[in-house]
This record gives structure tokens, C-alpha cells and sequence, in this order.
């Protein structure tokens, strides 16, 4: 790396799994998804690249499945081969990929699991929001630790669709944004708390189910506090 600023390679981002179809890697928050013109820092798969390189291995086709926003962390799939990138495409578009997120939130939900099920468009000002007609979206949520003295938790949510912003819309949408989203909620001090821990899927050449988790960073982790100021919630995950 030229300059002590920039973080070294693997604290950029992690390969979790790498076969001939698939590589899933763990994205540190403050990264692309792929790169955009005018973004002066290496994206997801730009790094990728390099890491092959690194590895002596240049030569091999990326294709993009989806997004994570740039100050989200966690787990993000790319196909290797066509075979993947048509599978991977059939999935998502059935939404039957599973997505985990872990988020940490500005209050605590008044129910404590539920599902939220509202229509996203944009509103007069053309932002992303829960609109009267437009995209369903689905999010299952539960919350799993929480803070009463900070008036903060830790909520899991799974996405039943797959929308644009749509873990930040719908905890915003009951009251509860993501801490440090400043579109959303509030601007805060330090990374937006939203992390993506798990991914699951068939594989593309064994149709096998595969499910990757990644535990919340400590840098999200701490914004809840002392544990012994902590409440946590006996609860199973929900899809």
C-alpha cells in the first residue's frame, strides 16, 4: 500500500469461501460494491482482483449479484462462471437467497419481532421511502439484545425481498432507524451500524444449500455499550 492511511488488503475485505462458481467475501464498511466513476477508492471487486493477483490467479470472470451499501459491512456473493451468474440471477429474482442483517438501532422496537410488509417508492423529494404503491417489500425482524439506558438494540432482520435500502427504510419506517444512517435516522459519530451476517443458496453446479455467517463487527457491537447494561433476548431467528 503506498500510504499508512489505507488499511491493508484483508482488513478490506475477506474471502470466506471460493470454489470454480462462487467467491463470497466479507466487506468492511467504507468499501464499494464495484466501482463508480468519480470514487477514488478500490471497490469490493476491484479488490478481489487484487487478491488474485496476489495469488497468481488474474485471469477469471466477476460477476456482480447484488449490493451492499458502501458503509455496510458483511457478506456479499460474485459468480465466477455463467453458470453461476444465471443461477445466482434465478435465485435472487425468486428471492429465495437468504439475507441476514444485523443492525443496531436509535431506540427499541415497541414489539419486540414482527414482520413489515409496506410498498417502497420515493417521495416529493424523490427519496427512497415507504410509499401507498410501489415495490412490495417484506422484512422479518427480531430484536435480540438491547440497552434501555441508551435506548438502543441489536435487531436481526431477514429480507423476504430484496429492495433498495430496505433494512434502513423499515427500521426508520417503525421508529427505529439504524444508528449513524444519516439518510434515514440521524448522522452519529464513527460507521452506520448495519452489518450483513448471513448469506444462504443453492449452489449453481450441485444445487446444495449453502449458508455463510459473519459475526458483528466490535466496532458495531460497542456502540450498544457495557454488556452488563445489556438485556438479551431469548429468541430464535426468523426468515
Amino acid at each position: 500500500m503506498k500510504t499508512s492511511r489505507r488499511k491493508k488488503l484483508h482488513e478490506r475485505i475477506e474471502v470466506v469461501f471460493e470454489d470454480l462458481d462462487l467467491i463470497v467475501v466479507n466487506k468492511a464498511a467504507g468499501i464499494l460494491s464495484y466501482p463508480i466513476e468519480g470514487e477514488r477508492e478500490e471497490s469490493a471487486i476491484q479488490l478481489i482482483r487484487r487478491y488474485w493477483k496476489s495469488q497468481n490467479n488474474q485471469h477469471q470472470q466477476l460477476y456482480l449479484m447484488h449490493r451492499l451499501d458502501k458503509e455496510t459491512s458483511g457478506l456479499i456473493v460474485f459468480a465466477k462462471t455463467s453458470l453461476a451468474r444465471d443461477s445466482l440471477r434465478r435465485q435472487f429474482e425468486a428471492h429465495t437467497v437468504v439475507r441476514g442483517y444485523l443492525a443496531v438501532t436509535n431506540g427499541i422496537p415497541e414489539r419486540k419481532s414482527g414482520k413489515i410488509h409496506t410498498f417502497l417508492g420515493r417521495n416529493e423529494r424523490g427519496r427512497r421511502s415507504v410509499a401507498r404503491e410501489g415495490k412490495t417489500a417484506i422484512t422479518r425482524y427480531e430484536v435480540i439484545v438491547l440497552n434501555k439506558s441508551l435506548q438502543r438494540s441489536i435487531v436481526r432482520c431477514y429480507l423476504h425481498t430484496g429492495r433498495t435500502h430496505q433494512v434502513r427504510i423499515h427500521l426508520a419506517h417503525i421508529g427505529t432507524p439504524v444508528l449513524g444512517d444519516s439518510v434515514y435516522g440521524h448522522r452519529s459519530p464513527g460507521r452506520m451500524a448495519l452489518h450483513a451476517e448471513v448469506l444462504g443458496l443453492l449452489h449453481p453446479r450441485s444445487a446444495q444449500p449453502i449458508v455463510f455467517r459473519m459475526s458483528l463487527p466490535e466496532e458495531i457491537r460497542n456502540f450498544l455499550g457495557s454488556k452488563r447494561d445489556c438485556v438479551y433476548l431469548q429468541t430464535g431467528a426468523q426468515r
